[in-house]
């Protein structure tokens, strides 16, 4: 087959609407990073097995929502993982996360518990009026001429 002449035309492909999504992920982390939150590694393995596999990695406002924060990205975290680690798929209905920090890889990796659902939301709520109630105390009053 002859190529013809001239430069050759790169027919580009449009990214799928999962690579849209991760692309928009890294960003939104990298931004987060940026900001100085505390990253965390993410794992998943078989229950009852010692091997972890890595699956991403994800940054938050408090160490205290990594476990949430998993959970809330649970499917997005499975399928990555299906991807890059097929043999886990024949398990998916038996798999657990872990984490550890990514500053501290001699950190043993916590095993992730998942939310009592509703809980956090509350927890969550009752934080962030107690957290606006004291930061307006602190607050310079505007003065009114």
């Amino acid at each position: 087959m002859t190529k013809g002449f001239g430069p050759q035309k790169e027919i580009k492909k449009a990214p799928s609407e999962a690579a849209k999504k991760r692309m928009d992920a890294a960003k939104q982390m990298d931004a987060m990073k940026a900001e100085g939150l505390p990253e965390f590694e993410i794992y998943i393995r078989v229950k009852d097995k010692k091997s972890w596999f890595p699956v991403g990695a994800i940054a938050v406002q408090r160490t205290n929502q990594v476990d949430a924060a998993i959970f809330a990205n649970e499917e997005s975290l499975r399928q990555g993982a299906f991807r890059i680690f097929p043999v886990l798929k024949k398990s998916a209905q038996n798999l657990e996360y872990g984490y550890r920090s990514k500053d501290d890889k001699e950190d043993p990796i916590t095993l992730a518990v998942k939310p009592a659902p509703g809980v956090q939301g509350a927890v969550q709520a009752i934080v962030s009026n107690i957290s606006a109630s004291v930061t307006g105390l602190f607050k310079k009053k505007k003065e009114w001429n």
